[in-house]
């Protein structure tokens, strides 16, 4: 039984600290676009699947990272799915503030994130940060339960600014998604 959200806890780091990074790695953990529009570049049908959507307090680290004092956030957890096959687990959290209400970010359902976002001129992000995660991270626990073996994993987050609002978004590419081909 998978406990949400899952825990993202990692060392992230710019990606300059990963120099052994393949031009593979590089294009997906780096990409600048929507990785919702570069997944969806290469199958015929894309998904996403809602794993859960509720508030959560932020933690410490997220309150730093999100220049906000408010203290909860709704927490959005989902799987970006080509053509039927789990590719990233993504994780968002969205303060609930008023310019994220009006942009219906809180209410997205099954529409990508990313198909929304991208399409305001006002979106703006920090530097990517990229983490790997171990055989041994509690991601594994969801990996296992959508049928995949254990491998480490790679991710990135970054801040998202849209109309002075902020909002943390992490992605992990699972087990055979495109990054690792």
């Amino acid at each position: 039984m998978i406990t949400f959200p899952v825990s993202l806890a990692a060392n992230w780091q710019p990606a300059s600290a990963f120099p052994n990074l393949t031009q593979q790695q590089q294009g997906w953990l780096l990409e600048a676009g929507s990785l919702t529009a570069k997944l969806k570049s290469h199958c015929q049908a894309f998904s996403v699947k809602v794993l859960n959507e509720a508030p959560f307090d932020l933690t410490a680290e997220q309150q730093a990272l999100l220049n906000t004092s408010l203290s909860q956030a709704l927490n959005r957890e989902v799987l970006l799915l080509c053509d039927g096959k789990p590719m990233v687990y993504a994780q968002s959290w969205l303060p609930a503030d008023d310019t994220l209400k009006k942009q219906q970010l809180l209410s997205m359902g099954t529409r990508p994130l990313g198909d929304v976002i991208f399409q305001d001129p006002s979106l703006s992000r920090t530097e990517i940060e990229v983490a790997e995660f171990s055989q041994q991270h509690a991601i594994q626990a969801l990996t296992s339960e959508i049928g995949f073996s254990s491998q480490p994993l790679w991710g990135r987050r970054s801040v998202f600014s849209l109309s002075n609002a902020h909002f943390l978004v992490a992605e992990v590419f699972l087990p055979g998604a495109y990054i690792y081909l």
